[in-house]
């Protein structure tokens, strides 16, 4: 008994703990009230209206993505690195500029683009207006996650969690007030106000918390470090470049061979799988701060043996949460509409990729900390087109398109956690063999 004590005061004083703790009570309370929000919409909007905002929204989210999705892992570890490396800060500095460039140029390409060819794709005038007004921000938009990024390497793990959860509230109240003043329409402004709102905040905070002016000398002779930007940055850009249309186009197709009713679905499963992995993900997002310390310092062994206690306490979690929200399927649905409860065959489907996701997001931070980018460029490829593939066949034998969708994804996302498992085992023999000899 007085070991098991023993045990768990050196668990709870251990930083790994407190910064999860933290993290876990504000991005989870975070989380909590943006599923709230959708509850919300979906029961204000109906069905239909649901699955078109939700469209709309994932479009931006993947305009985003392609800029910070797999950038702010990056951006946690080079800030990690550039404690004690002034070359770590420097690719840090090429890597804000780097996104904060494409996204000005994802914005002139929008703005320049016609209204009607925009229309054609978009259906409506509102939505295109609302295309209009992100493009202009999107430069503003795309520094959240990246600073985001930045305050996870400091650890400022209290900080980021009430951010979260402050900007959550906004989301739910700007929305909500949308909704209740002009529809969709109020809505779709309610996700720019947030969006806008949540970017200079964020900017504001790292302002106030570091001086920029007593960094900026080391920002002198940064293009020494151009190669970084081919060899860990351009890597991970064209992989987000592949990842987040390939699941827009997914939609798309989900959409022309359903209908936005589908699209609302699969909105629904999507987010509560992403629940599920509330916790875990968290963990994960925390513990790439102190794996990079561990890497930086080349303790090989301690940081393999940590990410072996992880997996095995990850694969108990994994099929635990599969197994009870498949159960609770129906009545989960059910807060949706009960319009929603008849899909519940199909979230039993997507939970299966409960579990695969939780070990995918592991692995993953294991090949970016390990400098692997152009690694994860080629199974990202691999891992995108068997998804596309598999869910084309699958419609065009007959299948659901609901159920084709996350079937197809889960057979791809097997792929990808075993692409990636397959480096990780090679580098874990490797390295830890060559740190056993010294």
């Amino acid at each position: 008994m007085k070991q098991l004590y023993r045990i768990r005061n050196k668990i709870e004083n251990s930083k790994l703990y407190s910064g999860f703790l933290a993290t876990f009570i504000g991005s989870g309370a975070s989380k909590i009230i943006l599923v709230l929000a959708t509850f919300l919409c979906a029961n204000l909007l109906g069905k239909e209206e649901f699955g078109e905002l939700s469209f709309i929204r994932n479009t931006l989210n993947m305009i985003l993505c392609i800029c910070a999705l797999n950038f702010t892992t990056l951006s946690t570890k080079f800030t990690t690195e550039a404690k004690t490396s002034k070359d770590s800060f420097q690719r840090l500095f090429l890597l804000f500029l780097f996104s904060v460039s494409v996204c000005v140029a994802i914005g002139i390409f929008l703005i320049a683009t016609p209204s009607n060819l925009l229309l054609k794709l978009l259906s409506t005038e509102v939505i295109v207006k609302f295309f209009k007004i992100a493009a202009v921000l999107l430069p503003l938009f795309i520094l959240q996650p990246l600073i985001e990024g930045v305050l996870r390497g400091m650890k400022e793990f209290k900080l980021i969690g009430i951010l979260q959860t402050i900007s959550s509230i906004l989301y739910l109240i700007a929305v909500y007030a949308g909704i209740k003043l002009c529809g969709i329409t109020g809505a779709l402004y309610g996700v720019i106000l947030y969006y806008l709102l949540y970017s200079v905040a964020t900017i504001c905070i790292l302002l106030r918390r570091y001086s920029l002016k007593r960094h900026i000398p080391l920002l002198n002779g940064f293009w020494k470090q151009k190669s970084a930007l081919y060899i860990m940055i351009l890597p991970i850009f064209l992989m987000s470049f592949i990842d987040a249309p390939v699941m827009w186009f997914a939609q798309v197709i989900l959409s022309k061979a359903g209908s936005m009713e589908a699209i609302g679905s699969m909105t629904a499963m999507m987010q509560i799988r992403n629940l599920a992995i509330l916790i875990p993900g968290y963990f994960t997002n925390t513990y790439l701060a102190f794996a990079g310390d561990l890497n930086a310092q080349q303790k090989h062994g301690d940081y393999y043996k940590q990410y072996a206690k992880i997996e095995k306490l990850y694969f108990v979690i994994g099929l635990s949460l599969f197994f009870c929200f498949s159960i609770l399927a129906k009545p989960i649905l059910l807060l949706y509409g009960s319009d929603f409860i008849s899909d519940w065959p199909v979230m039993v489907i997507s939970n299966i990729g409960i579990p695969i996701t939780m070990f995918i997001g592991l692995y993953r931070i294991d090949l970016i900390i390990k400098d692997h980018q152009q690694y994860l460029l080629y199974i990202s490829m691999a891992w995108n087109a068997v998804w596309l593939i598999t869910l084309y066949l699958m419609i065009e034998l007959g299948v659901s398109p609901l159920y084709s969708f996350f079937w197809s994804q889960n057979i791809g996302a097997i792929v990808f956690v075993a692409s990636l498992y397959y480096i990780y085992k090679k580098d874990k023999i490797k390295l830890t063999r060559d740190y056993e000899k010294d």
